[in-house]
């Protein structure tokens, strides 16, 4: 049993009926020149400045960036309720002193805490450079030195 008789069982239909809706060609199709049908396609060429890679998280071109001044932020926290001003302030890419200097301690523990994540979320750093002050820093911002290292180490 072929094809086409399987075809004819399942519409119930008659040989005549069945060949009627069915076009068949039994010439053969015309050739085109290659050089006729490459003319018939266009092409999108991409430029060169289509291709560049860009940092998504950048919200200003890169050139922008480097040529404006670094932009610093002083925060004192008195609780944690106002954490979500300084974490508006690192997602805006500035860098933020923090003094936590009159904050109690367990406030002082979930504010680096939430602060660390945002940190972290934006690919930046958090660093304490004196007893209760710290220095939160984006992505294009590395925090090197002595002074960083010894306070790092020391116990506070």
């Amino acid at each position: 049993m072929g094809m086409m008789d399987k075809f004819k069982n399942m519409f119930n239909m008659s040989e005549e009926e069945f060949l009627d809706d069915v076009d068949i060609d039994d010439e053969e199709p015309e050739k085109e020149d290659s050089r006729d049908v490459r003319s018939n396609f266009s092409f999108n060429h991409r430029s060169d400045r289509d291709n560049k890679v860009v940092d998504i998280r950048s919200s200003v071109p890169a050139a922008a960036a480097a040529s404006s001044k670094a932009h610093v932020v002083f925060k004192k926290l008195d609780r944690y309720e106002d954490v979500g001003s300084v974490a508006d302030v690192l997602n805006e890419k500035r860098i933020v002193i923090l003094n936590l200097e009159t904050c109690p301690n367990d406030a002082t523990v979930r504010i680096i805490d939430f602060l660390s994540g945002v940190a972290y979320a934006n690919n930046g750093d958090i660093k304490r450079v004196a007893g209760r002050a710290y220095i939160i820093t984006p992505y294009n911002v590395p925090l090197t030195g002595e002074l960083l290292d010894e306070v790092e180490h020391s116990n506070y």
